[in-house]
């Protein structure tokens, strides 16, 4: 028994650079692309990205307080821990199950369209491939999600830095083609409130599509339960949540632009 490892979490085992990418994954900047950027388009037209910095504000100020939250609170119990300290411990569990039922439908969501994304794109290329043929690929995605996650923290934190690391490659690479491709069509008047949808005119509209394109924020705060896991969880977990906010969200800002 004395030569078995310990059981429990594994302490100082990721520093700010896994942290940070598991906030950026679990923001999935991709998704973004195709979900709530393009809703919140439909209300603020062609100011989507005065919208979009609506939303950023918005995010930063909730960022700022979960900074702080994680930075005296570093628990892996994140936004629970908040909650039953903060408010009443009957009030952290419920948050607690709250949270992990609605955690709960993210990855089949995000397998069933792993699944179907892949098929219609190989059946696009190649027609022989049938298109309703999607689990295969929902179901090797679990398979590398369960490896990773046996592996350990320190792997899947890993794996997560070098899948999040070329998804902000490939939007940064896309966002500059754009932008070049666009020439002199690019202009500053999208960041007022001229452009918005027939319907939503003016700063009505700006709001209306921030609602959505909030959505693009949302997962910053997936770094705090792996603050027990973490080196100097104060200072990283402090870090790792609120720069996030500073310097990669702007990606949802650069994709709105185009």
């Amino acid at each position: 028994m004395a030569g078995q490892a310990p059981l429990g979490l594994r302490r100082e085992a990721i520093g700010l650079r896994e942290v940070l990418f598991q906030s950026i994954t679990a923001m999935a900047p991709a998704a973004a692309v195709a979900a709530s950027i393009p809703s919140g388009a439909a209300f603020a037209g062609g100011s989507l990205p005065l919208a979009v910095l609506v939303a950023l504000v918005a995010c930063l100020f909730t960022a700022s307080c979960v900074a702080e939250l994680a930075r005296r609170l570093p628990s892996a119990g994140s936004v629970a821990t908040y909650a039953a300290q903060g408010l009443h411990p009957a009030v952290g569990f419920l948050v607690g199950w709250g949270y992990v039922f609605v955690e709960a439908l993210v990855p089949p969501l995000l397998l069933l369209q792993l699944g179907f994304t892949t098929a219609g794109t190989l059946h696009q290329e190649w027609p022989s491939y049938p298109e309703d043929l999607w689990w295969p690929w929902a179901v090797a995605g679990a398979v590398v999600i369960a490896a990773a996650g046996y592996f350990g923290v320190r792997a899947s934190a890993r794996f997560g830095t070098i899948l999040g690391a070329f998804e902000v490659l490939v939007l940064l690479v896309f966002a500059v083609w754009l932008i070049v491709r666009a020439g002199g069509d690019n202009t500053l008047s999208v960041f007022g409130t001229s452009h918005t949808a027939k319907g939503y005119e003016g700063i009505s509209g700006v709001f209306a599509g921030s609602v959505y394109t909030v959505l693009a924020f949302a997962g910053f705060e997936a770094a705090a339960p792996l603050a027990e896991e973490t080196k100097d969880p104060r200072r990283t977990m402090h870090r790792a949540v609120l720069v996030l906010q500073q310097d990669f969200d702007v990606l949802p800002d650069q994709k709105a632009a185009r």
